[in-house]
């Protein structure tokens, strides 16, 4: 019995490796406003960094789940989340949950979310589902550094840029 769990465990062949985070840059046809978003996914789950300069100032993190996920405050649906890159310290942000996924914004939160993505080779998120238990999202990161900052680019992100880059 030993010896056929062990040729089975042997036999699963290895998982892929991740995807390359792709970026896509649009312009509306009509009203010319740009949309730029990198997409990072693996293993069911996908971690979106948008920006559409002619909407909103600055760049959102999203990452959506396979599982529904529990919202925290009734109005505004913000819960903490815990979250790591690598073996560093987790860091516990405040997100907006909606459904199934979470969405982080305001500068200084997303450029730190941010420097963390473009050097890591794994990235963990921490939740609950609407059920109150714990569920982990992990994604194995690749391709994060010149995805960003060929968003960054394209929405003409400066200020984030030279915080990240140096240039």
């Amino acid at each position: 019995m030993f010896l056929i769990a062990l040729a089975l465990a042997a036999a699963e062949p290895p998982s892929p490796p991740p995807r390359p985070m792709r970026v896509e840059v649009t312009r509306d046809t009509i009203s010319d406003d740009l949309t730029a978003i990198a997409t990072l996914q693996d293993r069911g789950a996908k971690l979106t960094l948008t920006c559409e300069p002619d909407d909103y100032e600055g760049v959102r993190v999203v990452f959506t789940s396979q599982h529904w996920l529990a919202g925290s405050s009734f109005f505004t649906g913000e819960r903490p989340l815990l979250y790591r890159f690598d073996e560093e310290r987790p860091r516990r942000l405040i997100w907006v949950m909606r459904d199934r996924g979470a969405r982080l914004a305001g500068r200084k939160r997303v450029t730190e979310f941010l420097r963390g993505l473009i050097v890591a080779d794994r990235l963990l998120f921490r939740t609950r589902d609407i059920e109150d238990r714990p569920v982990d999202i992990s994604f194995r990161i690749a391709g994060a550094r010149p995805a960003v900052e060929q968003l960054l680019d394209a929405c003409g992100e400066r200020r984030i840029r030279r915080r990240l880059f140096g240039r």
